[in-house]
């Protein structure tokens, strides 16, 4: 097979192996492993580099809502799609997995979590906040996923940062609608006021998915229905990240209660998805791939889009190596 981000995209899905199913409550996670080399990351991931004080992010300028800058300093960061940033004038989320190279100042594309905020004399610096639920995750992949397609079949000349956006309005109503769902409320209408209120909940029902050895991602049940799947580039990476990815999760199964208790979305049958669901899942990959969207990534790498009417999903390929990939169950 030539060597291209494609074929590297295609081996680190068809290396996926189950290695053990968890279950608590309802939320199944699917931990998994693979049968590809297994190389250890050279970088720092959001986490690491602020607390090692590699990394700033700030606004550009007076603040734009849509893009916010990031100074690297000696070492490589990854910024992975779904991670959260507080502070600046408004709490953001960013929209697609990132390779940032050492000593570069990059403008990346995020997305407002806090309607009601945008305060002029804020310290315009952020913190990396908590990972995004899977639920407000899948909707978002889908949103870049039409304008990444969209910009390149209009051939539009534009920068990476624009690129990869979100629909800012639809995003804004999803989080008010969360709040509403959880009869909860915020100021200035952030998703991490409803996270914070939640913690103790998410942290009581994580406890029950320790990380299995060897796992580099995992396959979420929720409903009794298989939701997403998320692999990184190995091991090393899976363990660090493994707390954020269950977080997500419990989020989003948290989240599908209260779909349910609002009638909004039908009580689960079953407590596990069936057990064809990943290999259903995979195969789906496997056939979209044939029609994937490859364009530059943002900072380093190339950005792999593809989807069926089933599910979505997203991919950042360096060289032949797939850094971090994210699939979702397309909502009915």
């Amino acid at each position: 097979m030539q060597s291209s981000p494609a074929s590297g995209l295609e081996r680190h899905f068809s290396s996926v192996t189950p290695i053990v199913t968890m279950e608590r409550d309802g939320l199944v996670v699917i931990a998994l492993g693979s049968t590809a080399d297994e190389a250890g990351p050279a970088y720092l991931t959001l986490d690491e580099a602020t607390a090692a004080g590699a990394v700033a992010i700030h606004e550009i300028g007076s603040g734009s809502v849509p893009t916010v800058a990031v100074q690297t300093k000696d070492q490589p960061v990854v910024i992975f799609g779904g991670d959260t940033i507080v502070g600046g004038k408004q709490n953001r989320i960013v929209n697609v997995t990132i390779w940032l190279t050492a000593n570069q100042l990059t403008k990346i594309p995020v997305t407002c979590l806090e309607h009601g905020r945008w305060d002029p004399g804020a310290e315009a610096r952020f913190a990396a906040g908590p990972r995004a639920d899977l639920r407000l995750r899948s909707m978002m992949n889908r949103q870049v996923h039409a304008q990444a397609r969209a910009m390149a079949a209009a051939e539009a000349p534009a920068a990476p940062e624009y690129r990869y956006a979100a629909d800012q309005g639809m995003v804004w109503d999803e989080v008010a609608m969360k709040h509403e769902r959880a009869a909860s409320s915020s100021r200035t209408g952030a998703l991490h006021d409803l996270y914070e209120r939640e913690a103790n909940d998410v942290t009581s029902l994580a406890q029950a998915f320790p990380y299995p050895a060897h796992s580099v991602g995992a396959a979420i049940g929720i409903g009794g229905r298989l939701v997403a799947l998320e692999l990184y580039d190995g091991p090393a990476t899976a363990s660090k990240l493994w707390r954020r990815l269950i977080d997500g999760a419990v989020r989003a199964h948290l989240d599908h209660r209260r779909l349910v208790a609002a009638g909004m979305a039908p009580a689960p049958g079953h407590r596990y998805p069936d057990r064809e669901a990943l290999a259903r899942m995979l195969r789906r990959v496997a056939r979209a791939q044939a029609d994937a969207l490859a364009s530059p990534a943002v900072g380093e790498g190339t950005d792999m889009r593809f989807e069926t009417d089933r599910i979505s999903g997203a991919a950042l390929v360096r060289g032949e190596e797939v850094v971090h990939a994210e699939v979702h169950r397309v909502h009915a």
